[in-house]
C-alpha cells in the first residue's frame, strides 16, 4: 500500500519546488508515494491565483476578501469594453512543472517517485470561484476550460509519462450537496461529461481524480453524510470513458474533512458496493488526530469495496497544518500502510 500526497506540504515547510519534493520525501517513512507534487504557488490551493486576476487588465475586483472563509473570497467582473480570453485566466503550470524537475535531480531519497503530481485545478471549480456564484460561473468556464486544456496538453506533451496530472474538484461533490437529489441524474450527466472531456485532452496520461470537501482553512464547504453522490458521478464518468477508449483515473476519495474524524458509520459506505468494479481508489481517511476512527474507516471502507484500496491518505493538502501536524499525519499514513501491507501479504 502506497501513501497518496495530496499535494501542498504544511505551512513554512515549503516555498520552492525542490524544498517541497524534499519534505515529502523525507516524511515517507519507507512508504511508497503515489507520485511526487511541487506545489509551491499556494498553500491554500488556488487562493494565491485568485488573489493575482486583480493584476489582470480587464478584470475588476466585483467583492474584496481575504479568504479566511468561504464568505471572505473575492471574485471578479469583466470590465465592459474587454473580452475574456483563456490567457486572463492562466495557472502557470507548465512553467511550475519546468521549474519542478530543473531540480528534481538534486532530490534524495531512497524511494523518489518514477513521475511529479501536477495540480490541476478543474475548470468548473475556477470559473465557480473567480465569479463568486453558480450563476456568473458559465461566463467564465469557456476560457477557463481553453486555457486548461492547453497547460495540460503542453505539459503532457513535454513530460509524458514523467508526470502524473491531478484533476481536483470540491466543486463537484459541492454541487451534488446544493442539488436536490430529484436532480441528481440531470447533474451527473453534466458533471460526468465535463471531466471526461478534461482528461481526454490527455487520454494516454497518468491521471488522479482528487474529489475533496474543500479545506480553506482547515475547514469543509460542508460535512458529508454518505458517499452516494461519488459513487453516482464516477461511475458515470467510467461509463463515459470506457466509451470513449480513454483509461479510468485513479480516484482519490475523501472521508475525513477539515479536522473532522473519518466517518465510523458502516451506512457512510454503503453506497461504494455499487461502485464500478476496477475502479483504482486511494482512501481519504488518515485523520492524524483521529487514530482509531482513521482505522476503522479503512476497514469499512474495504470492506464496502470488497477489496483494498491501492494507496491511503488525508483528505486534502496539508497546506492547513503546522509542520508538526503535517508530518505526523505523514507518520501515522505510513504505520497504517504498512500495517495493512503486513497484513494483506502475511
Amino acid at each position: 500500500m502506497e501513501i497518496h500526497p495530496v499535494g501542498t506540504v504544511p505551512i513554512g515547510a515549503g516555498g520552492d519546488p525542490f524544498s517541497t519534493m524534499q519534505w515529502h520525501l523525507d516524511h515517507q517513512h519507507g512508504v511508497p508515494l503515489t507520485g511526487l507534487p511541487f506545489d509551491i504557488t499556494d498553500d491554500r490551493w488556488i487562493i494565491a491565483w485568485l488573489d493575482s486576476r486583480e493584476l489582470v487588465t480587464g478584470l475588476a475586483k466585483a467583492r474584496p476578501g481575504e479568504s479566511r472563509g468561504y464568505t471572505d473570497m473575492p471574485y471578479y467582473t469583466v470590465e465592459p469594453g474587454h473580452r475574456l480570453s483563456p490567457a486572463d485566466l492562466a495557472l502557470g503550470r507548465v512553467e511550475q512543472t519546468a521549474a519542478a524537475f530543473a531540480v528534481k535531480d538534486r532530490l534524495t531519497g531512497h524511494q523518489i517517485p518514477q513521475r511529479l503530481q501536477v495540480s490541476i485545478p478543474n475548470a468548473l471549480d475556477l470559473a465557480y470561484f473567480v465569479s463568486g456564484s453558480t450563476a456568473a460561473a458559465p461566463d467564465w468556464m469557456v476560457d477557463a476550460q481553453a486555457m486548461l486544456n492547453g497547460e495540460i496538453r503542453e505539459i503532457a506533451g513535454r513530460w509524458g509519462d514523467a508526470v502524473q496530472l491531478q484533476l481536483e474538484s470540491p466543486s463537484i461533490l459541492l454541487a451534488y450537496h446544493a442539488t436536490p437529489r430529484d436532480f441528481w441524474s440531470q447533474l451527473t450527466a453534466q458533471l460526468a461529461l465535463q471531466v471526461s472531456e478534461t482528461i481526454s485532452v490527455a487520454p494516454d496520461a497518468h491521471w488522479i481524480l482528487h474529489l475533496c470537501y474543500g479545506d480553506l482553512e482547515h475547514r469543509a464547504l460542508f460535512e458529508p453524510t454518505d458517499l452516494d453522490a461519488a459513487v453516482l458521478f464516477l461511475n458515470a464518468l467510467a461509463d463515459i470513458l470506457t466509451e470513449r477508449g480513454v483509461p479510468m483515473p485513479r480516484v482519490h476519495l475523501p472521508v475525513a474533512h477539515g479536522s473532522a474524524a473519518p466517518s465510523n458509520d458502516p451506512d457512510f459506505f454503503a453506497a461504494l458496493r455499487r461502485l464500478r468494479r476496477g475502479i483504482d481508489v486511494i482512501a481519504g481517511v488518515v485523520a492524524e488526530e483521529h487514530p482509531d476512527e482513521t482505522r476503522t474507516a479503512l476497514a469499512l471502507m474495504t470492506d464496502a469495496l470488497g477489496g483494498p484500496v491501492s494507496a491511503i491518505g488525508a483528505a486534502c493538502g496539508l497546506g492547513r497544518r503546522t509542520i508538526a501536524a503535517g508530518g505526523a499525519n505523514y507518520a501515522f499514513a505510513a504505520s497504517v500502510a504498512r500495517a495493512w501491507t503486513a497484513t494483506s501479504t502475511g
